[in-house]
C-alpha cells in the first residue's frame, strides 16, 4: 500500500514531465518549418552584396565558328593591306603610286574558316585566303590560336602559324571582352564533347530578389503535389550563344551561408543553412538553436534542380526532421512552401544573365568532362557571350 501511495503521490510528476518533453518536440516541430519561412522576412528587409559564384562556361566549336569567322573578316583585308604596302612602299615614286592604286583596284582579299579544332596548346585555325573574287589559286593557311587572361574582364587572343602554313601573323590578334562576371581562367577542351573551350568565370549571385507572397493563403497540413510535368521550359530556345554551365560542389556549398543566420525569435535561430550534392540531387540542412550554441534540431530537405520558364528553379522531393540528434521522422508538411520560398529566390539569381533551358547534377553527354557532383546548366545567351 505504501509503494502504492508513492507512486500516486509521484505519478503526477511523471505526468509533468512526459508533457513538457512532448510539448518541447511539439514546440521544435512547429519552429523548424519557419527556417524557410524566415527566409522571406530576411530577403526583405537585409541588404547583401552579390555572391561570387565560380562557374565554368563551356562553349561548343560550332558556337565559335561565328565569332571566328567574324574576327577573320575583320582581320583579313588590314593584314594584307598592310603586306602590299610594305612591298609597294619600296618602289620608285612614279612606280609606287600606280602599284598602291592598282593593287587596290584588283586585289579584295576574304577567308573563310575551314577548320576549328581544340587542342591541348590552343585552337587550331584553318582558313582559305583569296586575294579577288574566284581567285583559282586560294591559300591555305593553318594557325594555332592561344588564348590568356588579359585582365579581369579581357581575352587575349594570339595566334602563330604552324609548321608548312604561310606566316599570316604571329602574336597578339585580338581582345574579346567578357561582360557575365569576372574572368579567372580559360583554356581549350580537347576531349569534353563538341566543346571546344572552357572559360571559368566567377558570377555575381543575387540571392536578395524581392519574395513572392504565393503562398499566403497556405494552410498547415497541404504537401507538395507539384509534379516535374508542371515545369515548363521555355517553348523555344532564345537567339543567341548556347553554352553549359558547371557549377562545381564547392561552389554550390557557398550559397547556403549565404542566407545568414535567422532569427525566429524568443532567442531562438536558424543557423549553418548548407548546399550539398548528394547522387543526382541537392541537399539543403539547417541547424535550429537556442541562443548562439545549444543546438535543438536540424532539417534536411532533398531538391531537385530544374528549368522554369527559363530561369532556375527546384523541386522539393522530402524533407526529415531530426530531434535533438537521435529521432528522424519524414515531415513534408510544408513542402509546397519550402519550394515556394526557395524558387522566389533562385529564379533571379543569375540576374538575367541566361536563358536557362535545362538543369542537372553530373556529367552528360554534352558535357562528359565534368565532374560527378556539378550542377550542370544548358544555357543561352542573349546574342554573343564576347
Amino acid at each position: 500500500m505504501f509503494k502504492i501511495q508513492q507512486l500516486g503521490r509521484y505519478a503526477p510528476y511523471r505526468l509533468r514531465n512526459v508533457a513538457l518533453g512532448l510539448l518541447m518536440v511539439g514546440v521544435v516541430l512547429v519552429l523548424i518549418t519557419p527556417v524557410y519561412a524566415a527566409t522571406r522576412t530576411m530577403i526583405q528587409t537585409r541588404v547583401q552584396q552579390a555572391l561570387p559564384l565560380n562557374a565554368h562556361i563551356y562553349l561548343a566549336t560550332d558556337a565559335l565558328r561565328p565569332v571566328f569567322q567574324e574576327r577573320i573578316d575583320a582581320q583579313v583585308p588590314s593584314t594584307v593591306a598592310s603586306t602590299l604596302k610594305g612591298i609597294t612602299d619600296g618602289m620608285p615614286g612614279d612606280t609606287h603610286d600606280w602599284a598602291a592604286k592598282m593593287a587596290k583596284v584588283l586585289i579584295q582579299p576574304s577567308a573563310t574558316l575551314t577548320g576549328l579544332s581544340p587542342q591541348a596548346g590552343g585552337m587550331v585555325t584553318s582558313m582559305r585566303i583569296s586575294l579577288y573574287p574566284g581567285d583559282p589559286k586560294p591559300i591555305d593557311a593553318n594557325l594555332l590560336v592561344r588564348f590568356t587572361v588579359l585582365n579581369a574582364t579581357t581575352i587575349q587572343v594570339s595566334a602563330f602559324p604552324l609548321q608548312g602554313s604561310p606566316t599570316l601573323v604571329s602574336g597578339p590578334l585580338t581582345t574579346l571582352p567578357t561582360p557575365l562576371g569576372q574572368l579567372q581562367n580559360i583554356h581549350t577542351t580537347p576531349g569534353c564533347g563538341a566543346n571546344a573551350l572552357d572559360v571559368g568565370m566567377q558570377l555575381p549571385i543575387n540571392l536578395d530578389a524581392p519574395a513572392t507572397t504565393q503562398n499566403a493563403a497556405f494552410t498547415r497540413g497541404q504537401s507538395s503535389r507539384t509534379t516535374l510535368a508542371s515545369w515548363q521550359e521555355p517553348a523555344s530556345a532564345t537567339a543567341g550563344t548556347h553554352a553549359y554551365v558547371e557549377i562545381p560542389a564547392s561552389s554550390l556549398s557557398t550559397l547556403g551561408p549565404g542566407l545568414g543566420v535567422l532569427s525566429l525569435g524568443n532567442d531562438l535561430f536558424a543557423r549553418n543553412i548548407q548546399l550539398s550534392v548528394s547522387g543526382n540531387q541537392l541537399v539543403a540542412t539547417s541547424d535550429i538553436t537556442l541562443g548562439k550554441s545549444l543546438k535543438l534540431a536540424q532539417a534536411t530537405t532533398t531538391i531537385m534542380p530544374l528549368a522554369q520558364q527559363g530561369k532556375l528553379a527546384i523541386q522539393v522531393q522530402k524533407t526529415t526532421v531530426t530531434i535533438f540528434s537521435i529521432f528522424t521522422f519524414p515531415y513534408d508538411t510544408y513542402n509546397s512552401q519550402i519550394q515556394q520560398e526557395l524558387n522566389s529566390k533562385l529564379g533571379s539569381a543569375l540576374g538575367g544573365k541566361f536563358t536557362l533551358n535545362t538543369a542537372s547534377i553530373g556529367p552528360n553527354s554534352n558535357v562528359p568532362c565534368a565532374a560527378g557532383d556539378s550542377m550542370i546548366l544548358s544555357v543561352t545567351a542573349p546574342g554573343s557571350l564576347f
